[in-house]
């Protein structure tokens, strides 16, 4: 039986997600935490010309980037990836291996984040670090139940600490400009299978995780005024962002110390002497550097566990409207427009992997996860394009 037009209405969310808001989103799941240890990684395989690996790694993520911007404009819904899938070939199945793929993705990526968030905040406080990663996981999930509102002023509010500080190290780091070649690639690297180009691509393979996240907005497009519009624009306004910022930041750090010390300082266990804290410490001749970047890697992992929160329960709410999860699910508090159910079991699941205390492995699979989500959507606009084509 057909729902009737007023469940149907008792059960929307709030549109009520500008563009500046839904683009600040973006911007804040990009940048997370991954660069702060990525860029030291990437400099150890491509030395100064770091920055052209990002920019072949934007390139690469702007293709699904568009995939998602047309698709979004199509099928402006809440659980995106399920949908085009389900919408395009037709089958409600495959759409739920797409949609249970990215729900399992969520989940595992916000207890990996929260016990990341706990490391930073153990330098602080000796407070066991599965302890803390739940509290932030119920906190994030207050938040979500408050509200779209309050959760995206949370998220701007992060996310102007997180890119303040790339700022910042930009900013210190430009005087240094021009002191190196920045197109020279480490020639201990280079061997007679490796070229300069192969250890670029090598490092792009590497940094371009650090652009993940730009495909979430795209999941909280019923709660975005004219979603049609707004969300393919906050897509590719948050990759260009952070692309620009990306490429900066590489190209100063590399300039204010040596790619070698990037990737050493990459590989320290104390997070407070990572790669970006050794640049703003060089840079400053200080050693507030450090202490800077952990109080702004706290700010960019709670951001990061905050959208993926909200974008998890997005998910199961959408799969659940379209009768392929309990009706519960699909549920929406009258007065605070979030689906209560779905947050509820998201931050169920997600303090259950938080429990696991380390993910390890566990957690890399999500790559293969979003690798897996990435042509899946992709497919589906060659596949939409074909069936329209003229």
């Amino acid at each position: 039986m057909e729902k009737s037009d007023f469940q149907q209405g008792q059960n929307r969310l709030e549109r009520s997600v500008s563009l500046f808001q839904a683009t600040v989103y973006g911007v804040g799941i990009i940048l997370g935490a991954g660069i702060y240890a990525l860029i030291g990684e990437a400099a150890g395989i491509a030395g100064n010309a770091i920055w052209i690996s990002f920019v072949i790694a934007a390139l690469i993520a702007a293709c699904s980037a568009i995939s998602y911007a047309e698709l979004s404009a199509l099928y402006p819904k809440s659980a995106a990836e399920f949908v085009y899938v389900k919408e395009i070939t037709g089958s409600p199945f495959l759409g739920f291996v797409v949609g249970y793929v990215t729900v399992v993705t969520g989940i595992i990526s916000v207890a990996a984040v929260a016990l990341g968030f706990a490391s930073y905040f153990k330098l602080y406080l000796g407070i066991d670090p599965v302890m803390v990663g739940i509290v932030l996981i119920v906190i994030v999930a207050l938040l979500n139940f408050r509200g779209i509102q309050l959760s995206a002023r949370v998220n701007t509010l992060l996310t102007f600490a997180e890119v303040g500080g790339l700022l910042f190290i930009i900013f210190i780091g430009i005087p240094y400009l021009g002191e190196v070649n920045l197109i020279t690639v480490d020639p201990e690297n280079i061997t007679a299978d490796k070229s300069g180009w192969k250890l670029m691509l090598a490092a792009a393979a590497l940094v371009f995780f650090a652009y993940q996240g730009f495909e979430d907005i795209a999941n909280i497009a019923e709660e975005t005024r004219d979603a049609e519009t707004t969300v393919p624009l906050a897509l590719l306004l948050s990759l260009l962002i952070t692309t620009v910022v990306y490429i900066l930041v590489a190209m100063v750090a590399v300039s204010v110390v040596s790619a070698d010390a990037l990737f050493t300082a990459s590989k320290l266990d104390n997070p407070s002497e990572g790669p970006l804290a050794l640049v703003a410490s060089t840079a400053l001749n200080s050693p507030v550097g450090g202490k800077l970047f952990t109080v702004i890697a706290l700010c960019a992992t709670a951001n990061t566990v905050l959208v993926l929160h909200i974008v998890t329960s997005r998910m199961l709410y959408g799969i659940a409207r379209e009768n392929c999860l309990p009706d519960f699910l699909a549920k929406v508090n009258p007065k605070t427009r979030t689906p209560v159910s779905a947050v509820a079991l998201a931050t169920l699941f997600c303090i259950l992997f938080t429990l696991v205390g380390s993910l390890g492995d566990v957690a890399n699979l999500t790559n293969v996860g979003v690798f897996l989500v990435f042509f899946m959507v992709n497919l589906m606009l060659l596949m939409h394009r074909y069936k329209n084509r003229s």
